[in-house]
């Protein structure tokens, strides 16, 4: 039986991307598949633009926190297949596979979507990449909302549905107590879900190298860990990418985020990845100049130093190391717009993380 794609679409924007965007109740539905995905087009008309209108206000904002941008396009061909596969994921966790008969079907919804990424075109632009990131920034917040209730003579956990009534029904008589417990996204596969948890986070880091400016503004995650690709490589070694990606990475916690960069840029030095590792540098040296530069300005007296942030050992340390060498080379190279004295109070505030331990583990590597 053929598939009205148009109605697919329609259930897809309103009950999925339209809550990804402005947050509120998400409701998947019955997987989309990837022949389905792809044959969704930006062209079809929205059978509800009011919906429409607050969907692109809320993107337009997410975008002005980053850049000054007037108004954002429907989606797009690529976004609308992005949208499918990433909800087909979050449904290759649902509780209701969990059967004898359907222990099979995660698996296979997994190699779908990990079989229609390559057919959806990576980010030809930074334009490209901010749009795709308006619509997945908050990916990594989708939560399915578990239940325990206990009573009197029992207790019973509900997966991502509120109980009946007649459980909840005379709570002080019966004693009911109810318990609500948040799941994030890559808690689900192990939170009621037969789907394998690390095919799960290689799906999902596969969907990352597809919007990389939210590869990037998440690079802190804990799962799956942020690692540099040639499309997140390719973003930040434009001037416009990597003032899109400072900014974004601004926005989380700084310790967390040096970590990710810190051990993702680790592994390019044991990769002797140079070409690569001189585009992370740059990133990570503006990001701490940019750090050195707001300390400098805010201070009313002799700001302090930079510090770690972390054990000498730890993956942030050496983030910030590398950072801080980077950053000197840049005020050594081409540092002509700070006046002298800015030059010399901002190697001051970086001399102390350049002269830690993973400071000098990053030199004797480079000298390698």
């Amino acid at each position: 039986m053929a598939v009205d794609v148009g109605a697919v679409m329609d259930r897809l924007y309103r009950d999925f991307m339209a809550p990804l965007v402005k947050g509120g109740v998400m409701k998947p539905g019955r997987p989309i598949g990837g022949k389905t995905a792809l044959l969704m087009t930006h062209d079809r008309p929205f059978t509800d633009p009011d919906l429409v209108s607050h969907v692109n206000l809320g993107r337009t904002r997410a975008a002005r926190k980053l850049c000054p941008v007037d108004r954002l396009e429907n989606p797009t061909n690529e976004e609308w297949a992005l949208s499918a596969v990433l909800h087909d994921l979050v449904q290759s966790t649902h509780p209701g596979f969990d059967s004898v008969l359907r222990r099979s079907a995660p698996g296979r919804l997994l190699s779908i979507v990990e079989k229609t990424l390559p057919f959806v075109a990576p980010v030809q632009s930074v334009g490209e990449a901010l749009s795709r990131h308006t619509w997945f920034r908050r990916m990594f917040a989708v939560t399915r909302t578990d239940t325990k209730l206990s009573w009197w003579t029992g207790s019973q956990t509900f997966l991502g549905e509120d109980p009946p009534g007649r459980l909840t029904a005379w709570p002080e008589i019966r004693r009911v107590h109810e318990d609500k417990i948040p799941r994030p996204l890559m808690e689900l596969p192990a939170a009621g879900g037969v789907v394998d948890g690390y095919r799960f986070g290689a799906a999902v880091a596969q969907f990352l190298q597809r919007t990389p400016l939210t590869d990037l503004a998440t690079a802190g995650r804990t799962s799956p860990m942020f690692a540099w690709t040639p499309e997140t490589l390719s973003l930040v070694s434009t001037r416009a990418g990597r003032t899109l990606a400072l900014r974004s990475m601004a926005r989380e916690k700084p310790l967390a985020m040096d970590a990710g960069l810190g051990r993702a840029t680790r592994w390019l030095f044991m990769r002797k990845a140079w070409r690569a590792l001189g585009i992370a540098l740059d990133l990570m040296g503006e990001r701490i100049l940019g750090e050195a530069t707001a300390r400098l300005s805010h201070a009313a007296d002799e700001p302090e130093p930079l510090v770690l942030g972390g054990t000498a050992e730890s993956d942030a340390a050496f983030a910030r190391g590398a950072g801080a060498l980077a950053a000197q080379r840049y005020i050594a190279t081409s540092g002509d717009c700070f006046t002298e004295n800015e030059r010399r109070n901002l190697l001051t505030l970086l001399g102390p993380l350049a002269e830690t331990p993973a400071a000098k583990q990053i030199e004797q590597l480079l000298e390698t």
